[in-house]
C-alpha cells in the first residue's frame, strides 16, 4: 500500500521527499517512528539550532554512505535499511557532538546564523568518524574557523545534495578512511572559492551574512529570548528613512557598516530618532563594542562613519575568529 501511495504521490502533488522516506523508514524499521522524533525533540533543548527530522535524515544517510539528497530508491534496498539502523545511535552522539562543539567552541547555538542545519551536516560526518565522536583538541581552530566560513559564504544555501556529499565524498571520507582526524580546511577554502568565488576574509564576505557578523562582532548570545522584547533585531544605525530622503543610495544605508543589534522593544522605540541623540545614553563599553563612534552620528558624515566602520568591523571579526590573509593563498599560487 504505501508503495502505491508513493508513486501516486510522485505523479501528483508530492510531500516533501522527507516525509515519504519517514514513512518509508516507518514501514521497515519501526522503532524509526518513536525514536526519530523523541530524539529531535531532546536535541533541540537549549539552544536554538531547530534541527528537524530532515536534518536527521539528511545526517544519517550521509554517514551510511547514501549520499546527502532524500533519495527514496535507497530505500529499496534491505541492506541500506540496515546500514541506517545500525549507523542511526552513533549518528546521534555525532549530532549531539556537535550540538555541543558548536555552541562551546564555536560560540553559537543558532542554525539560522550559520546559514542553516545544512552547514552542520559536514561537521555530523566528520565526527561521526572521530574517536568517540570527540574533535580532537588540535582541530579545534580548524573546525571553527571552517564553520564559520561556510556559514558566512552558505555554499550549503543551494545546491545542497549535490555540494554537501561533494565536499564528505572527496575531502571527508578519504581523511576517515586513513584515520586521519584532521579537519581539511585548506580544502574548506578551495571549495569555498570555487563554489562562491571568496578570495578572501573581506567585506563582501560578511555581507552574505550580516546576522552573524553583527553577532560575532558584539559577541550577542545566540540563545532564544524568553522575553519576545528582548530578542535582538538588526537595526539601521542611521535610520534608513532618514537617508532616502536624503538622497543615500540602497547599497550604503543597508551596508553592515550601518548595522547593529538593537532588543526588539528598544528598536520599536527607537523610529526615526536622530542617532547623536538616541546613542547619548548608551554606555560607552557597549558603543565601543559595536564599533560605534559618537563623534561621527552626524548625517554629514554618514559615508565616512559607515566606510571607517565597515573597516573596523572586519578586522574585529578577523581577529576574533583568527582568520588572516595567509588562509586564503593558494600554496600552488605563492
Amino acid at each position: 500500500m504505501l508503495e502505491i501511495f508513493v508513486r501516486v504521490n510522485r505523479e501528483g502533488t508530492p510531500l516533501s521527499r522527507s516525509d515519504l522516506i519517514f514513512s518509508m523508514l516507518k514501514l521497515n524499521w519501526r522503532e524509526s517512528a518513536e525514536n526519530l522524533p523523541e530524539f529531535v525533540r531532546q536535541i533541540n533543548q537549549g539552544n536554538t539550532f531547530a534541527l528537524d527530522t530532515d536534518f536527521v535524515i539528511r545526517c544519517l544517510y550521509a554517514v551510511s554512505g547514501l549520499g546527502t539528497k532524500f533519495d527514496l530508491d535507497q530505500l529499496r534496498r534491505k541492506d541500506n535499511v540496515e546500514k541506517l539502523r545500525a549507523n542511526f545511535q552513533g549518528c546521534c552522539d555525532a549530532i549531539r557532538s556537535v550540538v555541543d562543539t558548536v555552541s562551546r567552541d564555536c560560540w553559537c547555538s543558532s542554525s539560522g546564523l550559520l546559514g542553516g542545519q545544512t552547514t552542520l551536516v559536514p561537521f555530523v560526518y566528520y565526527l561521526f568518524r572521530t574517536p568517540k565522536h570527540e574533535l580532537p583538541t588540535g582541530q579545534i581552530e580548524a573546525f571553527r574557523k571552517s564553520l564559520y566560513l561556510f556559514a558566512f559564504a552558505r555554499p550549503f544555501s543551494r545546491y545542497a545534495d549535490s555540494r554537501l556529499w561533494t565536499f564528505i565524498r572527496r575531502e571527508l571520507a578519504p581523511l576517515a578512511e586513513k584515520k586521519d582526524y584532521h579537519f581539511p580546511f585548506e580544502r574548506t577554502v578551495w571549495w569555498v572559492k570555487y563554489w562562491e568565488a571568496v578570495t578572501g576574509f573581506d567585506e563582501r564576505l560578511l555581507e552574505h551574512n550580516i546576522s552573524l557578523t553583527l553577532h560575532v562582532l558584539q559577541n550577542l548570545s545566540t540563545n532564544k529570548a524568553h522575553y519576545e522584547r528582548n530578542a535582538g533585531q538588526v537595526d539601521h544605525i542611521f535610520p534608513r528613512s532618514v537617508l532616502r530622503k536624503k538622497g543615500f543610495e540602497e547599497s550604503e544605508i543597508n551596508h553592515f557598516g550601518n548595522f547593529w543589534i538593537l532588543a526588539q522593544g528598544k528598536n520599536q522605540n527607537k523610529s526615526d530618532k536622530h542617532p547623536a541623540d538616541f546613542f547619548s545614553d548608551v554606555p560607552d563599553m557597549e558603543m565601543q563594542r559595536a564599533m560605534i563612534d559618537r563623534e561621527m552620528l552626524d548625517y554629514r558624515r554618514f559615508s565616512t562613519f559607515a566606510k571607517n566602520r565597515s573597516a573596523k568591523v572586519l578586522e574585529a571579526v578577523k581577529k576574533r575568529l583568527e582568520f588572516s590573509d595567509k588562509d586564503f593563498i593558494d600554496p600552488e599560487e605563492s
